[in-house]
Parts: structure tokens; C-alpha cells; sequence
């Protein structure tokens, strides 16, 4: 009897260290669960400590020639906000100067930093709304509006004369699109 009950414990440890291990994954595969329409999704991580999902891409159902490509999915269940990296043929810049969480010390007053990246964020509420025709709140509008996206994408603001958007903390950030011909087959067959 104490074997057995010591044997449960054991596997109870085991059970809740791999969830604790892979909560990012997990977490990745239950934002995807609910996405009607997409095929051919791989994870992208890497391990630290613990195994930390980079991104996620996937094609669209009957379109293996198509690729969407995400950042890690940590906020979505929460606050429904996800970065985009690509959609299609495109891919996404930004930049911007805003406060990044530091204080200086003998004033307390915040710091700007300048950032770079390479992902629009989207989600309820965000900025992009404003520059297409219809919602960009989830993953399934992503997935509905795929070919509607990628053709607007053709009009959006390039490197040499990017657009602006204000975040929901007041600051700017600029962005621009570049497109990447050899992406629509990146995710196709894999």
C-alpha cells in the first residue's frame, strides 16, 4: 500500500514538472484550439531553464502555399493580444521610443528607450484596427481575412517612408512592411 500511494505521488511529481515544463506549449496548443482553418502549425521554441515558445506559424486550410506567422501566444488567453511577424509575402517592422519599465534612480522619473522589432502586435483594441476595413481582434480574423490582409498589405507603408500608429500608452511607433517573396512557401509541406 505504501508503495503504491508512494508510486502516485511519484507520478503526480512527474505529471505536474512536464505540464510546468511545457506550460508554454500547452498554452500555445490551447490558443490554436479554437482556430477553424489552419493547417500545417509549428512551434517554434527554444530551452532555457524551461522550454519557452518563440513562435508559432501555420498555414491556411486549402492554401498550403500560405504561412502566418506569430509570436509566442503568453498574452492571448488573457488580454486576446498576439505580435504578428508575417503574414504571407510580408513581413512586419516596428520602432519607437516609450517607456521600457525603468526608473532612474536618483529621480524615480521613467526612461525612454528607442525599441526596433519585428511584429505588429495585434488583438481587442489595437492601434492596426484603424488602418483596415474590417476587426483584427483574433487569431480566427487573421485566419478569415487572410487574402483580404495580404493584398492591403501591398499598400502599407514601406522602409523609406514608414506609417505611424498610437499605442494605447499615448506613444508612437512607427511601421512598415517588407516583403519577402520566397515566404508564401516557407510553411508549405512541413
Amino acid at each position: 500500500m505504501l508503495a503504491t500511494v508512494a508510486g502516485a505521488i511519484l507520478c503526480a511529481i512527474i505529471v505536474a514538472g512536464r505540464n510546468h515544463y511545457f506550460a508554454e506549449r500547452l498554452q500555445a496548443w490551447s490558443a490554436l484550439a479554437d482556430v477553424r482553418g489552419i493547417s500545417n502549425v509549428e512551434l517554434r521554441s527554444r530551452v532555457d531553464v524551461m522550454e519557452e515558445v518563440d513562435g508559432v506559424s501555420f498555414a491556411i486550410e486549402g492554401r498550403p502555399d500560405s504561412v502566418v506567422e506569430i509570436g509566442s501566444l503568453g498574452e492571448y488567453e488573457n488580454s486576446g493580444r498576439f505580435p504578428v511577424r508575417r503574414i504571407g509575402k510580408w513581413t512586419f517592422r516596428v520602432s519607437g521610443r516609450r517607456h521600457m519599465g525603468a526608473h532612474a534612480k536618483a529621480t524615480g522619473e521613467p526612461l525612454e528607450a528607442n525599441y526596433f522589432g519585428s511584429h505588429i502586435g495585434l488583438g481587442p483594441d489595437n492601434p492596426y484596427n484603424a488602418l483596415v476595413p474590417f476587426e483584427l481582434n483574433t487569431l480566427q480574423d487573421v485566419v478569415d481575412h487572410y487574402e483580404e490582409i495580404v493584398e492591403l498589405l501591398e499598400t502599407w507603408p514601406r522602409e523609406s517612408a514608414p506609417g505611424t500608429v498610437t499605442l494605447e500608452d499615448g506613444s508612437i511607433q512607427h511601421y512598415y512592411v517588407i516583403e519577402d517573396p520566397g515566404s508564401e512557401n516557407s510553411n508549405s509541406g512541413q
